[in-house]
């Protein structure tokens, strides 16, 4: 299931650089749930989404406030029902105009059925907090 699900991650991956919202849906549970390990943050896409139903708007956050000039997958580590996914972006936030220039992990979790049950992105929060406060 480890290689199913890396090639899931890689395929999302795909559609979210094309803005294929559709297809990454369809790799998702109903009651998925995506955010980032941060609390009480005030960027705007650091938010969490519960549901299927819900995550377009957890696209429109990110989004509606970033310009990505690089989103770049470049290591998958699958182990049990996880696929951890090392990730270079580099991109500007649009209310401030500064740079974020970061690698990030992503932290896949899958149900029984090989649907995306959760994700959590961990990343430099320091970094991106000082660019959106400009």
């Amino acid at each position: 299931m480890s290689q199913h699900n890396v090639e899931t991650v890689q395929r999302v991956f795909g559609a979210f650089g094309r803005g294929d919202i559709p297809t990454i849906l369809d790799a998702v549970s109903e009651d998925t749930v995506w955010g980032f390990n941060v609390r009480d943050s005030q960027i705007p896409w650091h938010t969490s989404v519960c549901g299927k139903a819900n995550l377009p708007q957890f696209f429109g956050a990110l989004m509606g406030n970033v310009d990505f000039q690089v989103f770049e997958p470049r290591d998958f580590i699958a182990s049990g029902d996880s696929v951890v996914a090392h990730v270079h972006m580099e991109y500007r936030v649009k209310k401030t105009g500064k740079p974020v220039n970061e690698d990030a992990l992503f932290w896949w979790r899958f149900s029984s059925d090989g649907k995306i049950a959760s994700l959590t992105h961990f990343e430099d929060t320091a970094q991106v907090r000082d660019a959106y406060q400009g």
